[in-house]
């Protein structure tokens, strides 16, 4: 955890009235979370997008990011948390979902943010949803989030970290030392250069925690209204090309749809939402 510097400042009445209006008690807690939050804003990366993967697979029916802990959505906690990064604008993908989020979250004006919709008629998977989406998220890099993922991640040092390197997209990945059922990549540097088979010895484990920052160069790789995924489909050609970086990370990380990190996170995030979080 990173360590904080008191600091004292003198600010007019009337910019302290705005400061004190963004205080809701939850997202903003106090004065000093409130100007935490905007100096952030100002000097956080270039992304201020964020697609957010809420159809599920063929098979499930439940919307994880539905679940609640401390009687809020966990998707309203993802909204606050996108917020204090300066992300205001969300396109959110949920499929067969779609329904159940609008009905709860609208257009997001009530949480401060705007959240607009992109509708699928048939499942296309991680990035066939990318690329339907793709008029409505232009031409800047942007964040994705699976809704699974509740993190205690730094979300400037993911996107920083991207913007340094020459890649098409960063996957965030946490390691998981002597545990191949999540995977096993071979690194040179920063960049992921090989997807190995769980029975060879190389590499490091790691876990996709299901968050990424893409360039709008994905686009070009994913056809149109077919069903495909962004880590079977995709990620493979780029590691083939050196287009695929991977953020390392030792952060608190949740998947919510499994339920024994669900009650774990629902026991613990308490411990943790007193900093900036994502």
């Amino acid at each position: 955890m990173k360590t904080k510097t008191r600091l004292t400042i003198t600010l007019s009445q009337d910019l302290l009235t705005k400061v004190d209006s963004l205080i809701d008690g939850y997202s903003v807690r106090n004065r000093s979370h409130a100007i935490e939050g905007l100096v952030r804003q100002s000097l956080s990366a270039d992304v201020k997008l964020a697609v957010i993967l809420a159809g599920g697979t063929r098979k499930d029916s439940d919307v994880p990011s539905l679940k609640k802990i401390n009687k809020r959505y966990i998707f309203s906690i993802m909204i606050d948390q996108l917020k204090m990064f300066g992300i205001n604008r969300i396109i959110v993908c949920a499929g067969k979902n779609e329904e159940k989020m609008r009905k709860i979250f609208g257009d997001g004006s009530a949480y401060g943010v705007s959240i607009v919709y992109s509708s699928e008629k048939k499942p296309l998977g991680s990035a066939g949803t990318i690329k339907n989406a793709a008029s409505l998220i232009g031409h800047d890099s942007f964040l994705v989030v699976n809704d699974n993922t509740l993190t205690n991640l730094n979300l400037d040092d993911l996107l920083e970290f991207h913007l340094d390197e020459d890649s098409i997209a960063t996957i965030c990945v946490k390691p998981r030392m002597s545990e191949k059922k999540y995977g096993q990549v071979s690194l040179h540097g920063n960049k992921i250069v090989k997807f190995l088979d769980k029975s060879e010895t190389e590499g490091i484990s790691i876990a996709n925690i299901g968050m990424y920052v893409l360039k709008p160069e994905i686009f070009e790789l994913i056809e149109e209204n077919k069903y495909l995924s962004l880590e079977t489909d995709i990620f493979p050609k780029l590691v083939k090309n050196k287009k695929l970086s991977a953020f390392v990370f030792q952060g608190s990380w949740f998947d919510v749809s499994k339920e024994i990190s669900y009650k774990e996170a629902v026991k613990n995030w308490s411990n943790y939402s007193h900093e900036k979080l994502f």
